[in-house]
């Protein structure tokens, strides 16, 4: 275990994402400590100072012969948090139009923390990412909190990410060395094909999705082979043979899926409808009030503070985990090793680099 994640092994903020809460895609047979979870040779990455959870088909293993470049790494960028949609609920946030809504997004879009989460920082060997961006989705829930034409929700939601999110990510990915292609794939452009797959995936199950449930079943699809299926009709991913699904653990960890945790115990990764299907996990984005999406959009660096965004000192070895984790010097020594000030000031050029176009 590196010194990074021994400190947070011992923080209680951690302690929801530790391994013994993500048995259900840690390697078969028992609980693993972090010690354990041991990446096959070509899986090396930044992202890997920080993982938690592995789960690799069998002919992801070190002594089997599997092309990397015939592999690719998919994500998924979460466009609001739960507690802004909770505000937008309670009407704490509220819009007189599509226009002022659009107003409001495009002024702070995207979080640094979104960026962190959307995926893994992929080995060099992999060719490309393909992360989801649940726009329709988004966009039913917006609708029906506030009122608003849900195509015009749907339609800002796509712009003001294709505009400033993909770009950012991007730039936040070549900054920790992967030279890949890094593409997105909107749920509004697979809608039909997520409904025929979920109709499938209801018949292999025996049940049936009612009403709201069926969208979240549609997000569990993601995190199964059907996924590479989808990608695999509208061209995204004809060229492979394999995928690796690379977030943060706080998307994995199964809480409050409808069918996915059942699925998995007949049709393990590695195995079956999910044979060419790995998933990894890694520490994300905490602060000292634990998972940062019970922040607000206003209290974390985003596109429109990042100048200016001050980190308190309480804050900084969280922050020194979330964003310096490449840095050799944190690994070997943990986050306490920098000062607060050298940390504010790599972290400040860390995210110029990000934001600034």
């Amino acid at each position: 275990m590196n010194e990074l994640m021994r400190w947070v092994s011992s923080q209680p903020q951690a302690t929801e994402f530790m391994p013994e809460k993500l048995t259900r895609i840690s390697p078969i047979g028992k609980t693993p400590d972090l010690t354990s979870i041991q990446a096959p040779d070509f899986w090396k990455s930044p992202s890997t100072n920080k993982l938690l959870a592995l789960r690799f088909p069998l002919n992801f293993g070190p002594d089997l012969d599997l092309n990397p470049s015939k592999s690719i790494v998919l994500g998924g960028m979460c466009l609001l948090t739960t507690i802004d949609m909770k505000r937008i609920y309670r009407k704490e946030i509220s819009f007189e139009s599509v226009n002022d809504f659009a107003q409001w997004f495009l002024s702070w879009y995207p979080r640094i923390d979104q960026i962190h989460d959307t995926v893994g920082v992929p080995p060099k060997s992999i060719p490309k990412v393909i992360y989801a961006t649940e726009d329709s989705f988004f966009a039913d829930r917006i609708s029906s909190y506030t009122g608003l034409p849900k195509d015009g929700v749907q339609s800002v939601l796509r712009d003001v990410h294709e505009q400033q999110a993909h770009p950012i990510l991007e730039r936040y990915l070549r900054n920790q060395g992967y030279k890949g292609e890094v593409s997105t794939i909107y749920t509004s452009d697979v809608e039909e094909e997520l409904e025929l797959a979920t109709s499938i995936w209801e018949r292999m199950l025996g049940i049936k999705f009612r009403g709201g449930d069926r969208n979240f079943a549609k997000v569990e699809l993601m995190y199964t082979g059907i996924w590479l299926d989808i990608l695999r009709l509208q061209n995204s991913a004809s060229n492979y043979e394999a995928g690796v699904i690379f977030e943060a653990a706080s998307k994995m960890i199964l809480k409050g899926w409808l069918k996915l945790e059942e699925w998995f115990s007949q049709q393990a990764y590695g195995e079956g409808a999910n044979r060419n299907l790995g998933i990894a996990g890694y520490l994300p984005f905490i602060t000292l009030q634990g998972d940062s999406s019970v922040l607000s959009y206003s209290d974390v660096p985003n596109f429109s503070n990042f100048k200016t965004h001050e980190i308190p000192d309480s804050e900084m070895p969280w922050y020194v985990a979330n964003m310096l984790f490449t840095k050799k010097s944190v690994v070997d020594n943990g986050p306490l090793f920098l000062s607060n000030k050298d940390a504010a000031y790599m972290i400040r050029s860390d995210l110029f680099q990000y934001y600034e176009k």
